[in-house]
Protein backbone atom coordinates (compact mmCIF):
# COMPACT_ATOMS: atom_id res chain seq x y z
CA UNK A 1 0.00 0.00 0.00
CA UNK A 2 2.55 2.52 0.87
CA UNK A 3 4.61 1.54 -2.83
CA UNK A 4 1.44 2.31 -4.45
CA UNK A 5 0.67 5.75 -2.60
CA UNK A 6 4.32 6.84 -3.31
CA UNK A 7 4.54 5.51 -6.67
CA UNK A 8 0.66 7.53 -7.43
CA UNK A 9 2.52 10.60 -5.44
CA UNK A 10 5.79 10.77 -7.94
CA UNK A 11 3.95 9.88 -11.14
CA UNK A 12 1.21 12.59 -10.02
CA UNK A 13 4.11 15.09 -9.82
CA UNK A 14 5.93 14.01 -12.59
CA UNK A 15 3.07 14.17 -14.75
CA UNK A 16 1.52 17.88 -12.94
CA UNK A 17 5.02 19.79 -13.71
CA UNK A 18 5.55 18.03 -17.07
CA UNK A 19 1.97 18.80 -18.50
CA UNK A 20 2.23 22.27 -16.45
CA UNK A 21 5.45 23.24 -17.53
CA UNK A 22 4.40 22.51 -21.57
CA UNK A 23 1.18 24.52 -21.46
CA UNK A 24 2.86 27.13 -19.89
CA UNK A 25 5.10 27.41 -22.69
CA UNK A 26 2.79 26.62 -25.27
CA UNK A 27 0.72 29.80 -23.76
CA UNK A 28 3.79 31.66 -23.31
CA UNK A 29 4.42 31.05 -27.31
CA UNK A 30 1.12 31.89 -27.84
CA UNK A 31 0.43 35.17 -25.98
CA UNK A 32 4.06 36.81 -26.75
CA UNK A 33 4.76 35.46 -30.37
CA UNK A 34 1.40 35.69 -31.73
CA UNK A 35 -0.87 37.87 -29.95
CA UNK A 36 1.23 40.48 -28.22
CA UNK A 37 3.44 40.77 -31.25
CA UNK A 38 2.00 39.95 -34.55
CA UNK A 39 -1.99 40.95 -33.56
CA UNK A 40 -1.31 44.02 -31.29
CA UNK A 41 2.02 45.06 -32.02
CA UNK A 42 2.25 48.81 -31.96
CA UNK A 43 -1.49 49.40 -32.04
CA UNK A 44 -1.86 49.80 -27.88
CA UNK A 45 0.28 51.49 -26.09
CA UNK A 46 -2.03 53.05 -23.70
CA UNK A 47 -1.11 51.58 -20.34
CA UNK A 48 -4.78 51.06 -19.51
CA UNK A 49 -4.99 48.58 -22.18
CA UNK A 50 -1.89 46.78 -21.68
CA UNK A 51 -2.57 46.24 -18.20
CA UNK A 52 -5.94 44.56 -19.06
CA UNK A 53 -4.58 42.26 -22.01
CA UNK A 54 -1.50 41.71 -19.74
CA UNK A 55 -4.02 40.50 -17.15
CA UNK A 56 -5.75 38.07 -19.64
CA UNK A 57 -3.21 36.66 -21.06
CA UNK A 58 -1.31 36.04 -17.54
CA UNK A 59 -5.12 35.03 -16.13
CA UNK A 60 -5.67 32.48 -19.68
CA UNK A 61 -1.81 31.09 -19.03
CA UNK A 62 -2.36 30.26 -14.93
CA UNK A 63 -5.61 28.78 -15.69
CA UNK A 64 -4.53 26.47 -18.35
CA UNK A 65 -1.34 25.56 -16.47
CA UNK A 66 -3.86 24.65 -13.53
CA UNK A 67 -6.10 23.10 -15.56
CA UNK A 68 -3.80 20.78 -17.87
CA UNK A 69 -1.87 19.89 -14.66
CA UNK A 70 -4.59 18.43 -13.13
CA UNK A 71 -5.86 16.49 -15.31
CA UNK A 72 -2.42 15.29 -15.78
CA UNK A 73 -2.26 14.31 -12.37
CA UNK A 74 -6.11 12.64 -12.51
CA UNK A 75 -5.20 10.56 -15.79
CA UNK A 76 -2.39 9.12 -13.61
CA UNK A 77 -4.19 8.43 -10.37
CA UNK A 78 -6.95 7.20 -12.69
CA UNK A 79 -4.29 4.50 -14.02
CA UNK A 80 -3.14 4.03 -10.34
CA UNK A 81 -6.95 3.10 -9.83
CA UNK A 82 -7.57 5.99 -7.87
CA UNK A 83 -10.29 8.62 -8.53
CA UNK A 84 -9.98 12.02 -7.32
CA UNK A 85 -12.14 14.83 -8.21
CA UNK A 86 -11.32 17.53 -9.73
CA UNK A 87 -12.82 20.86 -7.54
CA UNK A 88 -10.14 20.14 -4.64
CA UNK A 89 -7.42 19.04 -7.17
CA UNK A 90 -7.44 22.44 -8.86
CA UNK A 91 -8.06 24.50 -5.63
CA UNK A 92 -4.71 22.85 -4.26
CA UNK A 93 -3.08 23.35 -7.68
CA UNK A 94 -3.85 26.98 -7.94
CA UNK A 95 -2.78 28.03 -4.15
CA UNK A 96 0.55 26.27 -4.80
CA UNK A 97 2.67 29.13 -6.86
CA UNK A 98 1.23 31.63 -4.06
CA UNK A 99 2.81 29.55 -1.69
CA UNK A 100 6.17 29.54 -3.38
CA UNK A 101 6.12 33.40 -3.46
CA UNK A 102 5.43 33.58 -0.05
CA UNK A 103 8.47 32.00 0.87
CA UNK A 104 11.22 33.46 -1.16
CA UNK A 105 9.17 36.76 0.31
CA UNK A 106 10.32 35.31 3.70
CA UNK A 107 13.78 35.50 2.63
CA UNK A 108 15.02 38.66 2.47
CA UNK A 109 12.16 40.29 4.94
CA UNK A 110 13.00 44.31 5.58
CA UNK A 111 12.43 43.86 9.33
CA UNK A 112 13.68 47.35 10.23
CA UNK A 113 10.67 48.84 8.65
CA UNK A 114 8.68 48.43 11.75
CA UNK A 115 10.91 51.05 13.50
CA UNK A 116 11.96 51.77 16.44
CA UNK A 117 10.12 48.75 18.46
CA UNK A 118 7.96 49.13 21.56
CA UNK A 119 7.64 46.80 24.48
CA UNK A 120 5.47 44.22 21.91
CA UNK A 121 7.11 44.66 18.78
CA UNK A 122 10.24 44.06 20.85
CA UNK A 123 8.83 40.82 22.21
CA UNK A 124 7.64 39.88 18.80
CA UNK A 125 10.07 40.28 16.11
CA UNK A 126 12.28 37.97 17.36
CA UNK A 127 9.55 35.16 17.56
CA UNK A 128 8.45 36.43 13.46
CA UNK A 129 12.37 36.73 12.66
CA UNK A 130 12.77 32.87 13.90
CA UNK A 131 9.60 31.61 12.73
CA UNK A 132 10.43 33.06 8.97
CA UNK A 133 13.90 31.79 9.01
CA UNK A 134 12.42 28.45 9.74
CA UNK A 135 9.81 28.29 7.35
CA UNK A 136 11.88 29.59 4.54
CA UNK A 137 15.19 27.15 5.43
CA UNK A 138 14.13 24.61 2.33
CA UNK A 139 14.08 27.75 0.19
CA UNK A 140 17.53 29.37 1.70
CA UNK A 141 19.20 26.18 1.32
CA UNK A 142 18.25 26.03 -2.07
CA UNK A 143 19.23 29.02 -3.40
CA UNK A 144 22.28 29.18 -1.48
CA UNK A 145 23.27 25.80 -3.59
CA UNK A 146 22.93 28.07 -6.56
CA UNK A 147 19.77 25.79 -8.18
CA UNK A 148 17.40 27.57 -10.06
CA UNK A 149 13.79 28.95 -8.16
CA UNK A 150 11.98 28.15 -11.31
CA UNK A 151 12.01 24.56 -10.68
CA UNK A 152 9.85 25.42 -6.98
CA UNK A 153 7.42 27.08 -9.54
CA UNK A 154 6.98 24.26 -11.49
CA UNK A 155 6.74 21.67 -9.09
CA UNK A 156 4.19 24.03 -6.78
CA UNK A 157 1.16 23.09 -9.03
CA UNK A 158 1.35 19.37 -8.81
CA UNK A 159 2.46 19.55 -5.04
CA UNK A 160 -0.31 22.00 -4.31
CA UNK A 161 -2.90 19.74 -5.97
CA UNK A 162 -1.70 16.86 -4.30
CA UNK A 163 -1.93 18.45 -0.76
CA UNK A 164 -5.49 20.01 -1.78
CA UNK A 165 -7.21 16.95 -2.73
CA UNK A 166 -5.78 15.23 0.22
CA UNK A 167 -6.88 18.06 2.91
CA UNK A 168 -10.19 18.05 1.19
CA UNK A 169 -10.68 14.27 1.93
CA UNK A 170 -9.86 14.36 5.70
CA UNK A 171 -12.13 17.38 5.50
CA UNK A 172 -14.74 15.65 3.77
CA UNK A 173 -14.40 12.69 6.60
CA UNK A 174 -14.50 15.16 9.34
CA UNK A 175 -18.00 16.58 7.86
CA UNK A 176 -19.41 13.39 7.47
CA UNK A 177 -18.60 11.91 10.76
CA UNK A 178 -20.27 15.14 12.27
CA UNK A 179 -23.35 14.11 10.43
CA UNK A 180 -23.79 10.78 11.42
Amino acid sequence: MKKDTITLTLGQIAAGGIIGLVGGWICLFVFENFIWQVLLGDRVNHGFWVGLLLLISLSVTYGIVIIGAGMGMRFVSQRLGVDIPLKPLCSGAFLGPPAVVGLLSLLNVPWEIFGKPNLILALLIPVFKTLAYIISLPMRGWVSIGLPVEIWYILAVPIGAILGYRVATVEDAEVSAEQA
